[in-house]
């Protein structure tokens, strides 16, 4: 496959804008591109409309930008059918849930009961998490189909990103995911967030898994025991109830 370099790390930087990166510094330890090379690309990012450069000389992502994502529709059915028990879920409920679905190398947040800036973290709708240390994206890769599974931990043993690098270790992961299928929910116990815990389970609709929901506590408050105890119960019957109003022409769909 013959790719465009230029574009691709022009789409690099704009996500690591998007992401909140705002100087040159920050986007260059998480791009890893030449200074002078993200300056031209700012340069490019910013004639064309989708990116400004505030008078702190940060920059951030304009409006333009959401035009990017206009045509993408295949989740708004999952969200129409979700936000009814997602809000039941909060009202009943103190601790923070998240629902995400799978995007090639991450999870995507769809929906988020976090307020900013609680439990260390200002997770957005549209944040992108890694898949092999949350609980939301062990959730829902153990539950993915073979061929899934098998691409995705080809492309993260690939990746130098440090939160990747347990699919190099294929043996260890594949047994972890098992454990995971085998039980029907996933954890994550400090791993991606040292100050968090979480437990989290599939949507399935027919059988397809086309998201994940999980719910977060804070270790200095809950153990990881307590998490699963207290908090499983309530996001598998939430996901129940997502999965049951969906039809399996939406699985094919997200």
């Amino acid at each position: 496959m013959t790719t465009v370099t230029a574009l691709k790390r022009g789409l690099m930087l704009l996500a690591a804008i998007n992401a909140g990166k705002s100087q040159i510094r920050d986007l260059h330890a998480a791009t890893r591109l030449p200074k002078s090379t993200i300056v031209r690309l700012l340069e490019t990012l910013i004639v064309e409309g989708y990116v400004h450069q505030d008078a702190g000389k940060g920059y951030r992502v304009t409006a333009r930008a959401m035009t990017l994502s206009g045509g993408y529709d295949a989740a708004n059915h999952l969200l129409e059918v979700a936000r009814p028990v997602l809000e039941t879920l909060r009202r009943d409920h103190i601790w923070p849930c998240d629902l995400a679905i799978f995007d090639e190398d991450a999870m995507v947040i769809l929906d988020t009961g976090r307020d900013p800036g609680t439990l260390s973290l200002n997770r957005k709708i549209g944040s992108r998490l890694p898949v092999l240390v949350t609980s939301l994206g062990r959730a829902y890769l153990a539950f993915a189909e073979p061929d899934t599974i098998a691409a995705t931990l080809d492309r993260l043993a690939a990746s130098s990103e440090p939160n990747d690098a347990a699919a190099k270790d294929r043996p260890a992961m594949l047994r972890l995911l098992e454990r995971v299928r085998r039980q029907g929910y996933a954890t994550g116990d400090r791993e991606y967030l040292v100050t968090t815990r979480s437990v989290a389970v599939p949507i399935l609709v027919g059988g397809k898994v086309v998201a994940s929901l999980n719910m977060m506590g804070v270790a200095q408050a809950m153990s990881m025991d307590q998490v699963v105890r207290e908090f499983l119960p309530v996001i598998r019957q939430a996901a129940a109830r997502i999965g049951a109003n969906l039809q399996p022409a939406d699985a094919r769909s997200i």
